[in-house]
């Protein structure tokens, strides 16, 4: 049995037996539950309450719009994240039992790998899309529509469900007498793959993931906002609205802020499994997961809060802000 499971963290989240009472008896393993808790409730509540709104604004109430499209789609993304939070939260409230069976276990394993994959490449379309808008002005404002961002939307939401589906082959319940957890383990794959092809295509899958949506996602905003900052330091004014560009910013800044911690431990315990002591590691990849979790429920108070002023925060209604962050001052024409 000890060799049915392999740790998760290299899929960017950390061993949810880390939180057996058993499991670690040098860690005040209560707090961690508190916080931990504490932390995923927050970001279930705000998080499901602001991306509703996002996606109730951008979706219904809004004009369609290059901007809009791109924004729904973010918005769907973190919904659908903080949609299965409970179960989670549920998950650590009972120290690691998983009581919701096989397929609730899959599907949540399979709804976090996508709501990373699907956040930063849209962040990085986005990105992409902003630095376009300065750069060639003429050129966006004659081809930039909301068809081709629901398009490029639609291709991002296949490749992210492409990518996770390995999270689907190997995430199963494994039972330890009255005790199940929700884990990924080679154990339904045994009679095809040993256990030490498992840990290769897990720790293989870790690097991609960090590579393909971390990395190179990380070179190219900076690379999109180096581009844009060059233009502003020459023309010495924004093309298109300031506002939005500032809110695009802080929301790509916010990403790879709270993603940070939980990949470079990730890539520590890939490197050396033993380099850091055992209460240490867990304590760290607690706080880890409450940041990448935490961001997102991060969007919308972004949204709301970015370009104004606080008396206009306190004047206007949260929908109201909302609606008028994803208005731009030049908006071309769009199908």
């Amino acid at each position: 049995m000890e060799n049915s499971t392999t740790s998760p963290n290299v899929t960017g989240f950390p061993i949810d037996a880390s939180l057996v009472p058993w499991a670690h008896s040098g860690v005040n393993l209560y707090l961690i539950q508190a916080m931990s808790i504490t932390c995923f409730s927050l970001t279930c509540i705000i998080g499901t309450v602001g991306n509703g709104l996002v996606i109730w604004i951008t979706g219904f109430k809004m004009r369609k719009t290059m901007t809009t499209t791109w924004f729904l789609n973010l918005g769907i993304a973190d919904f659908s994240f903080c949609l299965f939070l409970p179960l989670y939260i549920t998950e650590v409230a009972m120290w690691g039992n998983w009581p919701f069976g096989q397929i609730m276990c899959k599907v949540t394993y399979f709804t976090r790998y996508l709501n990373l994959c699907t956040s930063v490449l849209l962040l990085t379309a986005i990105s992409i899309d902003r630095c376009v808008c300065v750069m060639c002005p003429i050129w966006s404002r004659n081809h930039r529509t909301s068809r081709s961002a629901a398009i490029i939307s639609a291709i991002i939401w296949f490749f992210s469900m492409a990518a996770g589906s390995p999270l689907i082959c190997f995430s199963n319940i494994l039972y330890y007498r009255n005790f199940s957890e929700c884990s990924l383990t080679y154990e339904a794959w045994e009679n095809i793959i040993d256990y030490e092809t498992y840990s290769v295509i897990m720790i293989a899958f870790g690097i991609t993931t960090f590579v393909l949506y971390f990395l190179i996602p990380f070179l190219f905003i900076t690379i999109c906002y180096g581009l844009i900052a060059f233009k502003v330091f020459k023309s010495k004014r924004i093309p298109g609205s300031a506002r939005t560009l500032k809110m695009i910013i802080t929301t790509a800044f916010c990403f790879f802020f709270c993603w940070f911690l939980l990949y470079l431990l990730c890539i520590i315990e890939i490197a050396g499994p033993n380099i850091m002591r055992h209460h240490l590691e867990m304590t760290l990849y607690t706080l880890a997961q409450c940041l990448a979790f935490f961001n997102s429920c991060l969007n919308p108070i972004i949204y709301v809060f970015t370009g104004r002023d606080y008396k206009q925060i306190l004047k206007k209604s949260i929908p109201f802000l909302l609606e008028s962050a994803f208005i731009e001052k030049r908006e071309p024409a769009h199908i």
